[in-house]
């Protein structure tokens, strides 16, 4: 996976972040929605957009579906 590629969330997160040592529930419901891949991360972690919420967050490539690869 590399920034550019379209995905598919797989994976429902209970908390969007974590803010003074306490989770931040989701808003967003993501399982199942497509998203754009802004930034791949060495360590597996990807920094997606949600376009359709305007949302941004971090997941793991093993809840994320690639849809259609970049060039």
């Amino acid at each position: 996976m590399k920034a550019g590629d379209l995905v598919m969330c797989l994976f429902q997160p209970r908390s969007s972040r974590v803010q003074h040592g306490v989770c931040i529930p989701m808003e967003h419901e993501i399982k199942g929605e497509l998203g754009i891949i802004l930034k791949s991360r060495s360590n597996g972690c990807q920094r997606v957009l949600f376009p359709q919420f305007g949302y941004e967050h971090d997941i793991t490539s093993s809840a994320l579906e690639v849809v259609s690869e970049s060039r």
